[in-house]
């Protein structure tokens, strides 16, 4: 009776500091910005991004861009977060002048995430990408677009590329979720979905939670669509990645038929790559983008050597 009283108590203190990690961890996560702290974010930096939004299909998607004289003749390069973040998981990269100088930097506001409609999660890849198309649209006249999605962010550039075979040209994965099953799901997730514990559970969470055990069937829906992608396609990984596991870039790269690829998976990296190595990832992005300057073909034609980053 000792033994089995030591066993539950033991049982329950690691379900409590599981619980306890689990709220720390969302409440520590740069969750969002709302306008005014992007503008003082941002109030020293080299360029000031301007915050918009649209509707579509009833839902606001909020979005940030930089802006100025002669910025629209730049290549857009667009930002797609994972999950739990927004838009200002990338806020870095709105002040690195390398990329400044380069490109037209666009972050957006999952459905759901940031201030696009926070709380209101939207777990089809295929509506995600359909309510962020009004972006694709806008930019459709720029020279050259690329989509760089991390984690689930990852997922949905997937389908905007399928659906925008002639306007997307390159495509960068950053730990991303590509192949139906081959990411980590807790034993947790299951057991927070489930009343009491949903209804004290921290909105961040839930909203990330409610995505991750609905993902398989999500990438699934879109499996038979990859040789839609025409776009040139960039892996970027972590082959310690417990999350997202290294094997979404093999399986990623057999769906692409009809789409040229190269991946750099950094072995000593988990799911990290954004946090720990930015300044790689930028050089990669500008890589790509002065490889296309170098080439001045006409639109959809892709450089040959569209990479030239080393480790």
């Amino acid at each position: 009776m000792k033994l089995v009283l030591r066993v539950l108590r033991w049982a329950f203190i690691i379900i409590g500091v599981l619980f306890v990690g689990l709220l720390t961890a969302a409440h520590w996560v740069e969750s969002r910005d709302s306008d005014a702290e992007i503008a003082e974010n941002f109030r020293d930096a080299p360029v000031q991004p301007v915050v918009r939004r649209y509707t579509v299909a009833s839902r606001t998607i909020r979005y940030m861009e930089t802006d100025g004289a002669g910025r629209d003749s730049l290549p857009v390069v667009l930002f797609v977060h994972g999950a739990p973040s927004s838009s200002s998981f990338f806020s870095n990269f709105f002040k690195d002048t390398t990329l400044l100088n380069r490109a037209h930097l666009v972050a957006v506001d999952r459905p759901g995430y940031g201030y696009s409609d926070f709380g209101r999660v939207e777990t089809s890849i295929v509506k995600q990408a359909q309510l962020l198309q009004p972006l694709i649209d806008r930019y459709r006249k720029a020279s050259f677009i690329m989509v760089v999605g991390s984690s689930y962010g990852g997922s949905v550039s997937a389908r905007l590329a399928m659906n925008n075979p002639d306007l997307i040209d390159h495509v960068v994965f950053v730990s991303s979720a590509l192949g139906p099953g081959l990411e980590r799901t807790y034993p947790i997730s299951y057991f927070i979905d489930k009343p009491p514990l949903r209804w004290i559970m921290p909105p961040l969470l839930m909203l990330a939670n409610d995505e991750k055990l609905a993902h398989r069937k999500a990438l699934t829906e879109i499996l038979p669509d990859w040789p839609k992608i025409k776009a040139a396609v960039t892996f970027l990984h972590g082959q310690r990645d417990e999350l997202v596991y290294p094997t979404n870039v093999s399986f990623a790269r057999s769906q692409l038929v009809n789409a040229e690829s190269k991946e750099f998976l950094l072995p000593e990296n988990r799911h990290d790559i954004v946090f720990n190595k930015r300044e790689y990832m930028t050089q990669i992005i500008v890589n790509i983008l002065d490889s296309y300057a170098q080439s001045i073909k006409p639109r959809k034609s892709q450089p040959k050597e569209y990479l030239t980053a080393t480790r």
